[in-house]
């Protein structure tokens, strides 16, 4: 399961890493849905990698990468919601593609957090 997470957060790290450089310049969005092109992306992409390539976390450390990926999927659901309705310009679809590792990475996290073997109690 491991290796198959560090594939897609690898994939996801490279497109977080792309809309960020890319996103900057589209036409179209505003402040919040550039936020999290930017912002929120990348950081989420970080926070999963590191996530990954700790083998001891704190119990702290998984919760609360958890939420930053958790507030991702939240963050894209509302602008694919947006975009759907008409209230932004845009492909609804792209966003909500970008709820899917995260929300994968989300059950994984929760998993480590409360699998004693693998995370660190405190």
């Amino acid at each position: 399961m491991r290796i198959a997470m560090l594939v897609l957060a690898f994939l996801y790290a490279a497109l977080a890493m792309f809309t960020a450089a890319v996103g900057s310049f589209a036409d179209g969005g505003d402040l919040w849905s550039r936020l999290v092109l930017v912002l929120l992306h990348p950081l989420a992409a970080g926070a999963l990698l590191l996530l990954l390539l700790r083998t001891k976390a704190s119990r702290k450390l998984v919760l609360a990468i958890a939420a930053l990926l958790l507030a991702t999927v939240a963050a894209d659901l509302a602008l694919a919601a947006a975009i759907a309705g008409g209230a932004m310009k845009g492909d609804w679809v792209l966003p909500a593609i970008f709820t899917v590792v995260p929300a994968v990475a989300v059950l994984y996290a929760l998993a480590r957090a409360f699998t004693s073997t693998r995370s660190d109690p405190r």
